[in-house]
Order: C-alpha cells, then sequence, then structure tokens
C-alpha cells in the first residue's frame, strides 16, 4: 500500500480524505503497524487508489482470485 501511495502520489492526509476518515492518523497507524490492519481495511485502501487485490496460487496451475469485499 506504501509503495502504491508513493507512485501515485497520495499521502496519509489524501487517503484518509478519501475513506472519510477524520484525520490522516487513521491511515498512518495501519500502514505503520500501530494499529491492526484488517484485509478488507487494505482492500478498501487499495480501492480507493484504483487498485486491486489478487490472490495467486504457487502451485503449478497459477490460478488467481480478486479478493472483493461486500
Amino acid at each position: 500500500v506504501l509503495e502504491i501511495m508513493k507512485l501515485r502520489g497520495y499521502t496519509y492526509a489524501r487517503l484518509a480524505e478519501k475513506l472519510g476518515y477524520k484525520t490522516a492518523s487513521g491511515v498512518s497507524e495501519r500502514l505503520r503497524g500501530t494499529k491492526d490492519l484488517r484485509v478488507d481495511t487494505m482492500v478498501k485502501f487499495l480501492e480507493q487508489m484504483d487498485c486491486e487485490l489478487i490472490i495467486r496460487s504457487t502451485t503449478k496451475d497459477k490460478m488467481e482470485w480478486k479478493v472483493e469485499i461486500e
């Protein structure tokens, strides 16, 4: 998530605003590890930066699944 933020020019404040957080600390605490980052929260962070989370099998079949949170 941090690498995508850097590539896309996002700050904690900008991502927090897009997510509807009152302050940037809600984003920064999760990304720095001072608060737990749940999978559904990470997916929301990624979606706000026009990305998606894909799980890819490491077996020969290389199957993929897109993680979607309802």
